[in-house]
């Protein structure tokens, strides 16, 4: 266990094979915060055996820029350097782990590195411990990624306008503003998946031709369009290289999920709802 790291993870609707998961990383650090954006049900009871876990829950729904924030401060008040920040369905191997821990530990630029993360795939791979190297990044997903806590204020924080979707993005880019690096451990993994693909067929061909996508609901589709809309115009001029990048990115996921919806209408109606909503600066949850 490594006094200097706690870990935090945002549940919803969390299932038993949940806590598997938590197990993989529980072990490796002094506190693991749950943050639960269930609403109406506690599932305390779930997290009963992880021995060194502090659990909250409050019955709404928060996403996740707000319940970052909240478990980086509680992390800051209880001394802990660092916080590794998960999604319920992630995990690790244990070696995988441990080197990840000792390189951040022993990372020359420690001063400078506002977030540290690693590679992943939806399979378990083996960290290549002797050919570890690092990479400076844009931005690094949230799984798996560790905090620098000396630098949260520095950074100013999770941007609470962002529900979900663009939570990351805008961190990293708010820590390079600020003259301060995001690092990728290359050859080191965890265990995660972007979403199931599921075999589906397209409105253009009447669905009669199928192929595997990976699609998001509508409502992912109203924040990923919104939220794009919000990290252009906060970091278009400072960073436009990656902003333009980062659009393309989203363009091609929201136009695969009109192509490929069930309710392909009303993914349309609520990326329209997504560009009058950031026209008139309506930005946290969604008002439906």
């Amino acid at each position: 266990m490594n006094s200097n790291f706690a870990a935090c993870v945002i549940l919803y609707h969390p299932k038993k094979e949940d806590i598997a998961n938590i197990s993989t990383y529980s072990t490796k650090v002094e506190r693991v915060y749950i943050l639960d954006n269930t609403e109406g049900k506690s599932n305390e009871n779930l997290f009963s055996g992880i021995e060194n876990a502090s659990y909250f829950w409050d019955g709404e729904n928060k996403g996740l820029s707000i319940r970052l924030n909240a478990a980086c401060q509680r992390a800051i008040e209880d001394n802990f350097d660092y916080l590794l920040t998960m999604d319920q369905d992630s995990s690790f191997l244990e070696e995988n782990i441990d080197i990840y821990f000792k390189d951040i530990l022993t990372f020359a630029n420690k001063e400078t590195t506002a977030i540290y993360g690693l590679e992943y795939d939806k399979e378990y791979l083996s960290v290549k411990k002797d050919q570890v190297t690092f990479e400076k990044k844009d931005h690094l997903i949230t799984s798996a990624s560790v905090m620098n806590l000396k630098l949260f204020s520095i950074v100013g924080g999770f941007d609470e306008n962002l529900f979900i979707d663009g939570v990351d993005i805008d961190y990293c880019y708010a820590a390079m503003a600020k003259g301060l690096d995001n690092i990728q451990f290359k050859n080191n993994y965890f265990k995660h998946s972007l979403g199931e693909r599921v075999r589906k067929g397209s409105v253009t061909s009447f669905y009669l031709l199928k192929k595997n996508v990976r699609i998001h609901s509508a409502i992912r589709v109203y924040y990923m369009k919104r939220n794009m809309l919000y990290l252009e115009e906060k970091y278009g001029a400072l960073f436009p290289e990656f902003i333009q990048k980062q659009k393309k990115v989203y363009q091609r996921h929201i136009k695969r999920c009109i192509k490929y919806s069930d309710t392909f209408i009303k993914v349309l109606k609520l990326r329209n709802q997504a560009i009058s909503d950031f026209k008139n600066k309506k930005m946290g949850k969604i008002v439906l």
